[in-house]
């Protein structure tokens, strides 16, 4: 026996899950399911509530019409309370909130994907400006303390006149690509080990930065504000992410699939004219290819981040 009273889920046997989980999407979504339940402190049991939602992911040329069924895993756990009367009751939450955590989840599992897109791509987009432009401070660092063995941290500082400078010293010393010792910096073991490969100055400073990338990501990001890191990242997501989710390396979508995708998944309404400029930007470095209003993926792109995906579980 399940119901919902008064705002709480009242039950008496925490095994008969299919039955909870039919009320609880009655009331919620029917994308509603329980991922687990366990007992939880002072005879409490915990319910793991997950969320999934159907998703067309046809192939616009085909018009195959398919739809899968998208999970984005736990959203929220729900605590079942015993009352001393063989019967349980859950305080549930209001829809709304349910729906804000939905929608966390899924930009969270965006986020990732971001992440796995940025380390796939990054030597193609790399070459591309403003990608070029946002890391220069890091890039100088990186090719000035290679140039000169034994450089002053002071004199570091009158070059770039940048508040990040220290920052970006400090993600490098953290990864041990530079040591800092009385305000002069030297190479740290792993320039030591790239400098044993013989790597020219090019290949030396694209091998750090992509490193550093890939081992960062989230504090150039989000603590010194890299933007730019995650934004040609996200403009191949939109079609990346759904070739993932329908496991089809030769999917291809119109230009109008992938606003949706950038709207319903990262919450950004990008205008046509914008997204146009974006794809040809990466059109131009191979990340993804077109033909007049459709887009598709590189296979080897594809192969990485589906991979990366896998590991992370950011697609099911």
């Amino acid at each position: 026996m399940s119901e919902i009273r008064n705002g709480y889920l009242i039950f008496n046997d925490p095994n008969a899950i299919g039955e909870l989980e039919y009320t609880l999407s009655e009331r919620y979504t029917r994308g509603l399911y329980i991922q687990d339940h366990y007992q939880a402190s002072n005879d409490r049991i915990a319910v793991e509530v997950g969320v999934a939602f159907p998703k067309d992911v046809s192939d616009c040329r085909e018009r195959d019409n398919v739809i899968k069924h998208i999970n984005v895993g736990a959203v929220e756990t729900l605590y079942a309370e015993p009352t001393g009367e063989g019967y349980y009751e859950i305080d549930l939450p209001e829809r709304s909130d349910l729906h804000s955590e939905f929608v966390k989840q899924r930009h969270k599992i965006a986020s990732k994907l971001d992440y796995s897109m940025a380390k796939a791509i990054y030597s193609d987009v790399y070459q591309l400006d403003p990608v070029n432009n946002q890391l220069n401070s890091l890039i100088q660092i990186v090719r000035w303390t290679r140039k000169e063995s034994e450089l002053r941290v002071e004199r570091l500082d009158g070059i770039q006149r940048s508040s990040n400078t220290r920052d970006y010293l400090r993600v490098l010393e953290d990864l041990n690509f530079l040591r800092i010792k009385d305000g002069v910096i030297y190479p740290g073991e792993r320039a030591e080990a790239a400098d044993m490969q013989d790597l020219t100055l090019d290949e030396y400073e694209k091998a750090v930065v992509g490193t550093v990338i890939e081992e960062s990501y989230n504090t150039l990001r989000d603590q010194l504000n890299l933007r730019m890191l995650n934004h040609f990242p996200k403009f191949a997501n939109s079609y990346y992410y759904s070739a993932i989710q329908k496991r089809d390396r030769d999917l291809w979508l119109d230009t109008e699939a992938l606003r949706k995708n950038l709207y319903y998944e990262w919450g950004d309404d990008v205008d046509p004219l914008v997204l146009d400029d974006k794809l040809r930007k990466l059109e131009e470095v191979d990340v993804i290819r077109r033909d007049g209003d459709y887009v598709t993926g590189n296979p080897d792109i594809y192969d990485e981040v589906a991979t990366d995906a896998s590991t992370q579980a950011i697609a099911d």
